[in-house]
């Protein structure tokens, strides 16, 4: 007798081949769509959460500059003269200049500093 084998002609290998690989090559793409998506909303949510940071800080040096304006002006309304400062306006010069007025702070080293830290987060 003659055995059957059930072998699959080349032209259906290469053709079932041909279509896995498109089906794969499909997989990949939705795969890519929904990281993009997803990419997407989470910028949008970074967005929101930087714009509220800058809102917050904003108000925060708002309410800062009014506090010292505040603090300067009880200063000059002080009976106290300039050269003989009481008590009470030596602490909130005191407060005002900080608690090391020798040492200059550099605004930009600090800011170097601050980003450097950000980065080393990321």
């Amino acid at each position: 007798m003659q055995k059957l084998t059930n072998r699959q002609n080349p032209s259906n290998v290469l053709e079932s081949r041909l279509k896995d690989k498109l089906e794969l090559i499909d997989q990949i793409r939705a795969d890519a769509v929904n990281d993009i998506e997803s990419l997407t909303e989470t910028f949008q949510h970074m967005t929101l959460v930087t714009e509220s940071v800058q809102q917050n800080y904003q108000a925060l040096l708002a309410q800062n500059q009014l506090l010292k304006s505040t603090l300067l002006s009880i200063i000059d309304e002080c009976e106290c003269g300039q050269e003989h400062r009481c008590d009470r306006c030596q602490k909130i010069l005191q407060i005002l200049v900080g608690n090391n007025p020798e040492q200059k702070l550099n605004p930009v080293l600090k800011y170097k500093t601050i980003l450097t830290q950000i980065r080393k987060l990321g």
